[in-house]
């Protein structure tokens, strides 16, 4: 079991670890964070991570002390203190400690690092089973791009998905265009065979996952496109799947009661999923 967190340069027990009352991120969401996916010594697109870390910090000013290789030092040992195999961590950093004050400006605040692992049972080798999900009205802040802990929207999002006994909340757009999940990427596959899933245009997050199935689908002669599509044409599609760092590649077979291709899991959908797994 994992017990051992790091806070702001100490491990500690995950019981004793405490985030003080003015720590901005507690207040304001004024924080950003990555999960990265660990398995046998190995970590899943580590450098990936990473750097959007370091660029979600960028894109909020938020100046950060360690450099990378100082946090992966930190990293490596959190695991080997929790004895964990295989599991995730959770890493955030918030703008530091302060009076309340929706202002940053002139601040001089030292950015909080915490981390903490979990332990996952290894269901990589079992048979997949494909997820329900629904579609709710995309009503988040302008920039989802930034990885941010303000994800109030997105908690609702999934609690209502999960309140109609489904796996994820699919947002759509005010045009009728599906942009993401609410914990992951959303993909297709049209009647032509194409995998689509949404450009990088400021509406999505830019997942990891994402990136890397990207490139395995053209590196497998996949058709594959960047671009929008609508609601109707994810429910009129052969294949829907989901992907992010906790899910993997994970078929989506109904939505909003509809079942996708009858219900049943696509082959393209697993053998991108297989493909993941090789990598690692």
């Amino acid at each position: 079991m994992a017990n051992i967190s790091y806070i702001d340069g100490v491990y500690c027990n995950i019981q004793n670890a405490k985030i003080h009352i003015n720590d901005r991120g507690y207040h304001f969401g004024d924080a950003v964070y990555e999960v990265i996916f660990y398995n046998s010594g190995v970590f899943y697109d580590y450098e990936g991570h990473i750097n959007r870390l370091f660029n979600s910090l960028k894109l909020i000013n938020i100046k950060f002390h360690l450099s990378k290789q100082q946090l992966k030092i930190i990293i490596k040992n959190l695991f080997k203190l929790n004895r964990v195999n295989f599991g995730s961590i959770y890493i955030q950093v918030s703008r530091g400690i302060a009076d309340r004050n929706h202002s940053y400006f002139k601040l001089n605040s030292k950015p909080i690092l915490t981390m903490i692992v979990s332990q996952k049972k290894n269901n990589i080798d079992d048979d997949i089973k494909g997820v329900k999900a629904i579609t709710v009205f995309d009503n988040r802040w302008s920039r989802p791009d930034i990885k941010t802990t303000q994800l109030l929207p997105n908690v609702l999002a999934k609690t209502y998905a999960n309140q109609n006994h489904a796996y994820e909340g699919i947002f759509i757009d005010h045009e009728g265009y599906v942009t993401e999940g609410s914990s992951s990427n959303i993909w297709i596959i049209n009647n032509n065979n194409e995998i689509l899933t949404r450009e990088i245009d400021g509406k999505i997050l830019s997942g990891i996952t994402r990136k890397t199935i990207a490139q395995f689908a053209k590196n497998n002669n996949f058709k594959m496109l960047e671009k929008k599509f609508t609601k109707d044409e994810m429910l009129e599609s052969k294949e829907v799947f989901l992907t992010s760092a906790s899910s993997f590649v994970t078929p989506i077979i109904e939505i909003d009661n509809i079942k996708i291709s009858n219900g049943i899991i696509g082959k393209t959908s697993i053998e991108l999923r297989n493909l993941y797994f090789k990598k690692f």
